[in-house]
């Protein structure tokens, strides 16, 4: 068989040096009846009908060979034969985007990119939605930052029935728009979605922050109407639906539903979040103490929260080694580097287990990042050592488990309650597991001391249970739960709680919220700066934005950049900074500020010498801008470096 197939070879080349084409056809055939799987003759032979003329039987042999290439990958033969059918069959978007997928194999986007609009162009003209949304969603990963491509590949999913896959790709729209602070598209591409899934909370949820924005009071409180049914208790629902009813001129509702929100967020022990909704109750009612008061007492709370362990004095670092670890493992945490953080720390602590300062910062850090129970535990191993400052210790256990425990329990209980354990062990990278504050009223088994003044408690005899309670201190000094409940109820002795406020009515009684006053939606005044920053300052992201996009001024851009890096798009944080202090002048009373907050952001993305770069330049620039704040991010940026 392979002289026979050198025979016809031969004869082959022979008749293309004749230019005879007929008779290097019936050679090459031969050769292919003698092996059917030759693809270079079967090329061969495709490429000689198409030269003659014969496309159909071109085609043929041609598709043959490619399907072969594409099954083994083999892109780039593929793609010289695909090429050729390409020519035969223009109108054919199947080959189209085969074609644009070997091309981008190649790194050739710009001509897969012609491909893959072909192969869109050609179904949607055939009336294929599905296969249009294939070639526009391939299109669309070639070209990412065209985000209209990304909406295309929705808007065709639904008009092919595939309603599940055009509400995902809407909402990845939704989620790169709002990455980018685009708010108005946000609430755009959501209203475009609602229309095939009209009950979706997200989607309503968006509409009616871009309405809001936009000072469409009455059309947001139409879709707040039906996200407040699906869940009366969301947050942000209720956010929302504060802020229409007052910019739709309806303060007292606002007030009801900003009272409603501090609640929920107390209940979720979201302190920082009740603080906020009491700070704009306040804000709607000053002259009603009850508001004002339950303002101040979450302020208060709040406070007491955020003051973290390192500031006391006993979990001061004593040595210079110990201080350069805690301070850069503050750095880590800072900027939201927790893993690098906890893995210096517990090193550190493998041979400096009785270290306080390096426990108090693993605790810290375990705030930090959301782990509250591992970082009590590390808490628990410092009160032996606390002395005066154990009361300190015992307020941020008891508010990070959701316990207001006002006061300090250390001062209505004696001295030799409190001594502290001298055998108490070190500290260890293990934390320890604590029991809970809450008193039970569910009481099994031998009643114990501690138990018995629950019991009393629940039954209402205060007094009894306080000395049950102190009795249960004799035998066990250390015991944190007691105490807790001590303090409780002393704090409940000296000023008894408010009568729990009515559950609001937001609507009216129908149900409804659409109806507001003719002159609601008036224009106001636009805020100045300062009104941004302060929004920034409370969370408010989306309104600071709207503020500074429309206000001129490197201020501005530096508020704008606030605001993106609130929203956790510190890309476009970034983008708007650096491009804003590439235009400005050193001798902008806005510059310093500019410079620093450009450097962390540049820390943020781990472009540390950029960052350190910026920061020396502030300092010679403006040497009393931020001074401390600068060195320290100096001193951390150069411990990193190491």
């Amino acid at each position: 068989m392979s002289n026979e197939r050198q025979r016809h070879e031969q004869e082959a080349l022979d008749a293309l040096n004749r230019g005879s084409t007929e008779g290097a056809l019936k050679a090459y055939l031969s050769i292919l009846r003698l092996d059917p799987k030759d693809r270079r003759v079967r090329q061969k032979v495709g490429e000689i009908y198409l030269k003659t003329g014969k496309t159909q039987d071109a085609e043929r042999h041609l598709r043959e060979v490619a399907d072969s290439f594409l099954k083994e990958g083999s892109h780039r033969a593929a793609a010289s034969v695909l090429k050729q059918l390409v020519t035969i069959r223009p109108d054919e978007p199947e080959l189209q985007l085969d074609l644009g997928e070997c091309y981008l194999q190649g790194a050739y986007q710009t001509d897969a990119k012609g491909c893959f609009d072909a192969a869109l162009r050609g179904w949607t003209a055939l009336g294929k939605p599905l296969l249009a949304a294939k070639a526009a969603r391939r299109l669309a990963e070639v070209t990412p930052a065209d985000l209209t491509l990304r909406l295309k590949v929705g808007e065709l999913l639904e008009a092919g029935g595939d309603i599940a896959g055009a509400g995902k790709s809407y909402q990845e729209v939704i989620e790169e728009f709002r990455r980018r602070g685009r708010t108005d598209e946000v609430g755009r591409i959501a209203e475009m979605a609602l229309k095939s899934r009209p009950d979706d909370v997200g989607l309503l949820l968006d509409t009616a922050a871009a309405k809001i924005l936009q000072g469409e009071h009455k059309k947001a409180l139409q879709s707040l109407q039906t996200a407040f049914l699906a869940g009366p208790k969301e947050p942000r629902t209720l956010d929302l639906l504060a802020r229409a009813f007052e910019g739709a001129g309806q303060p007292d509702r606002a007030l009801k539903v900003l009272l409603e929100l501090a609640r929920v967020a107390s209940d979720r022990n979201d302190l920082p979040a009740e603080a906020d909704a009491l700070r704009r109750a306040s804000a709607l009612a000053p002259d009603d103490e009850d508001v004002q008061a339950r303002k101040s007492r979450a302020e208060d709370r709040l406070g007491r929260l955020e003051r973290k362990l390192t500031t006391l004095a006993f979990l001061e670092p004593t040595t210079e080694e110990v201080m350069r670890i805690a301070v850069r493992a503050e750095v880590f945490v800072r900027f939201g580097l927790f893993d690098r953080a906890e893995i210096e720390l517990k090193a550190a602590l493998v041979s400096r287990g009785d270290s306080l300062p390096l426990g108090a910062a693993m605790a810290e850090l375990l705030v930090a990042n959301g782990r509250v129970d591992e970082a009590i535990g590390w808490m628990e191993r410092l009160l032996p050592h606390a002395g005066d400052e154990r009361a300190m210790v015992l307020d941020r256990m008891a508010l990070l488990r959701g316990v207001d425990v006002a006061g300090s329990p250390e001062a209505t209980i004696e001295d030799e309650e409190l001594i502290d354990d001298p055998t108490a062990p070190p500290l260890t990278p293990t934390p320890v597991a604590i029991p809970a504050a809450a008193a039970s009223t569910v009481f099994t088994g031998p009643e114990t001391a501690e138990t018995r003044g629950d019991r009393l408690s629940a039954a209402g005899d205060l007094a009894g249970a306080l000395m049950a309670w102190r009795e249960a201190l004799a035998e066990d000094p250390l015991n944190e739960g007691v105490l807790t409940k001590i303090a409780a109820l002393r704090s409940a002795a000296r000023s008894a709680p408010p009568p729990p406020a009515p559950e609001p009515t937001f609507g009216h009684d129908d149900g409804t919220f659409a109806e507001v006053e003719p002159d609601a939606l008036d224009e106001t005044e636009a805020p100045n700066l300062d009104e941004a920053r302060a929004l920034v300052a409370v969370g408010e992201a989306d309104a600071a934005l709207a503020l500074a996009q429309g206000a001129e001024g490197l201020e501005a851009r530096v508020i704008e950049s606030q605001a993106h890096k609130a929203k956790n798009d510190v890309g476009r944080a970034l983008e708007v900074l650096r491009e804003a202090t590439n235009d400005a002048s050193e001798n902008d009373p806005a510059y310093a500020e500019a410079l620093f907050e450009l450097a962390g952001l540049y820390t943020a993305t781990q472009k540390h010498r950029s960052a350190l770069r910026l920061l020396e330049e502030l300092r010679d620039l403006a040497p009393d801008y931020r001074r401390v704040d600068v060195e320290a991010r100096i001193r951390g940026l150069q411990m990193i470096a190491r």
